[in-house]
């Protein structure tokens, strides 16, 4: 099947086996693709990221992987400009930024009710999209809690919850590359206050307190800034071999 214009998401799909990767880029045309990505600190509100690349951005997100490939994640378009306005004098390290883009994203990470053990959502992803027999749930669900409560010691829900973030930043980054390889600039949007923006969020409708919660945002555009000089620590300061 070939991907069409208007489903970024129809693609070959391979089928059970052995992976089967064949390379689409050279090593060195990846490298410099990371190295020629910033996150922009401005915007051009005249050149917007088209529809097909912003549906190819999100797919990345999508097909991003996670713990057990449980997903725990949702993906907010947030176009309604009046929330937004409302969310701005919290969202201070958006400003100047955020104006000027095209799409502002949201990700939302599946709260610890979604998450607990034989949920309804884990269920239904075991079942219902990853195909697995009901009759293995059990056994699933077992390695799951061990896994969370004695392997990784996550006690709290704030913690579990931060183990759902974990995930739902392996999709950001995604997006982030994939928006680097369409040519589409982008910001990560960490420095908010997280409260009241919550506060509005739920009160408008734009997600369920009692499914989800905001991770982090993104927004994606063109910048029209030169950026500075990037820098980064030396590869020997951040990466090391024991044997």
């Amino acid at each position: 099947m070939t991907k069409s214009a208007s489903n970024p998401t129809e693609h070959n799909v391979l089928q059970p086996g052995v992976p089967n990767l064949t390379p689409v880029m050279k090593a060195d045309d990846v490298v410099q693709l990371l190295h020629n990505r910033y996150t922009a600190k401005k915007y051009n509100p005249d050149m917007p990221c088209s529809e097909e690349d912003f549906q190819a951005i999100i797919e990345a997100g999508r097909m991003s992987p996670s713990s057990m490939g449980f997903e725990p994640w949702h993906f907010v378009h947030l176009k309604n400009q009046d929330v937004i306005d409302e969310i701005m004098p919290h969202l201070w390290g958006g400003q100047g930024k955020v104006e000027g883009s095209s799409h502002l994203v949201l990700l939302l990470g599946r709260d610890q009710k979604e998450m607990k053990p034989y949920s309804d959502y884990l269920t239904h992803i075991h079942e219902d999209v990853q195909h697995y027999p009901a009759e293995n749930l059990d056994k699933r669900m077992k390695k799951y809690t061990k896994f969370i409560n004695e392997d990784q010691d996550y006690r709290t829900e704030r913690e579990k919850n931060l183990w759902v973030d974990k995930q739902v930043y392996i999709a950001l980054s995604n997006m982030l590359t994939m928006s680097a390889a369409l040519g589409v600039d982008s910001t990560p949007l960490e420095g908010y206050e997280r409260k009241p923006i919550e506060e509005i969020l739920i009160k408008h409708g734009v997600y369920d307190p009692e499914k989800f919660h905001l991770s982090v945002m993104v927004c994606f555009g063109h910048s029209d800034c030169e950026h500075r000089e990037k820098t980064r620590q030396p590869m020997e300061e951040v990466f090391s071999v024991f044997e």
